[in-house]
C-alpha cells in the first residue's frame, strides 16, 4: 500500500504544473490562435488548439520536471545554504553504462517533440530541421544542468534525445501517411506563419520556469 501511494504521489509531482504557469500557457496559447486567426480565418481551430496545448503540458513536464530546467528560487535556495551555483557534472564518454534504464527514458521523453513539431509547422517534416530542433533544445537543457545539484551533464542524454526526436519523427510520418494527423501546412493552408511556434513556446516556457520565485 505504501509503495504504490509513493508511485500515485510521484505521479502527481510528475504531471503537476504550476498556477502561474499554468495561467501564462493560457494566455500564450489563446494569443497565438488570435494571431493566427487573423491571419488565416480557415485554420482548423480545434484542432491547432489541441495541439498547441498538448505540446505546452508537454514542453513543461519533460523542463521543469524531468530536466530540472535551474530557476531562480533554486538559486537562492543553493546560495542560502551555501552551495555553489555552478556544479560541473560532466561526462563526455558515450555509451559508458550501454542502454541502460535511463537511456530508453531519455529516448522517449523526446518522442512527442519529434511527433508534435510537425504538426505546427510543415517546416519540421525535414528530417535534419527536426533533428536539430532536438539536438538544440537537448544541448540547452544539458549546459543547463551545470547550474544545477545533482545533475549531470550526460553525451548520452544528447545522444538518446536525438534518437527519440528521430524515432518521434518517424512515428508522426507513419501516422501521416495513415491520414491519423496532418502536418502543419495543411493545417494552415499556404500560411508559414507557424514555422518558429515551437521554438517560441520553448523559450518561453524557459523563461516561466526559470523566473519562479
Amino acid at each position: 500500500m505504501e509503495i504504490q501511494l509513493s508511485l500515485f504521489e510521484a505521479v502527481l509531482d510528475l504531471i503537476y504544473i504550476d498556477l502561474r504557469i499554468i495561467v501564462g500557457g493560457i494566455l500564450l496559447i489563446t494569443g497565438t490562435m488570435y494571431w493566427l486567426y487573423k491571419k488565416n480565418k480557415s485554420i482548423a481551430k480545434i484542432r491547432m488548439t489541441i495541439t498547441l496545448i498538448v505540446f505546452y503540458y508537454y514542453l513543461c513536464v519533460v523542463l521543469n520536471h524531468i530536466a530540472g530546467f535551474p530557476a531562480i528560487k533554486e538559486f537562492i535556495r543553493l546560495s542560502a545554504l551555501g552551495e555553489p551555483l555552478f556544479n560541473p557534472n560532466i561526462n563526455l564518454i558515450p555509451l559508458i553504462n550501454g542502454l541502460n534504464l535511463e537511456f530508453i527514458l531519455n529516448v522517449f521523453c523526446f518522442i512527442p517533440l519529434g511527433f508534435l513539431c510537425p504538426m505546427l509547422s510543415k517546416l519540421y517534416e525535414q528530417w535534419k530541421k527536426i533533428l536539430l530542433l532536438g539536438v538544440g533544445l537537448s544541448l540547452v537543457i544539458e549546459i543547463s544542468q551545470l547550474f544545477t545539484l545533482y545533475r549531470a551533464t550526460d553525451i548520452n542524454d544528447l545522444i538518446a534525445n536525438t534518437l527519440g526526436t528521430a524515432l518521434g519523427y518517424l512515428c508522426f510520418k507513419f501516422a501521416f501517411k495513415l491520414k491519423i494527423v496532418k502536418s502543419g501546412d495543411q493545417i494552415f493552408s499556404d500560411d508559414k506563419s507557424a514555422c518558429y511556434l515551437p521554438i517560441i513556446y520553448i523559450l518561453f516556457i524557459m523563461l516561466m520556469i526559470f523566473t519562479q520565485w
